[in-house]
């Protein structure tokens, strides 16, 4: 786990006050109540946040929705692994026929 300072230094154009705003808005969830509780997750979501706002321009009021559309598009995919880690697990017939389905969907024709 890693101190303020030290996802600070990490982080172009981040500030200790700037990170605690954003913790404190549930931008940035570290782990623990300490300074000692941030991931190298939180310094990926910090550095994200700073490009949002400082490169391309999107306003404070934009970033909380932009970081839930982000969390779900992972979620998302998260489900999706395991969705086709379930689907290595059925019997060769089987996934044949899901492949198929879905290709004819896909294609319109179902």
């Amino acid at each position: 786990m890693l101190s303020e300072r030290e996802v600070v230094a990490k982080v172009q154009h981040l500030t200790v006050t700037r990170l605690r705003v954003w913790v404190k808005q549930g931008w940035i969830k570290p782990a623990g109540e300490t300074a000692q509780g941030f991931s190298d997750a939180d310094i990926a979501r910090a550095a994200l946040i700073c490009n949002l706002e400082d490169e391309l321009g999107f306003a404070e009021d934009d970033v909380p929705v932009l970081l839930n559309l982000i969390d779900q598009i992972h979620g998302l995919r998260f489900e999706l692994k395991g969705l086709l880690d379930a689907l290595e697990d059925l019997p060769p017939d089987v996934r044949a026929t899901v492949r198929m389905r879905i290709t004819s969907r896909r294609e319109g024709t179902s």
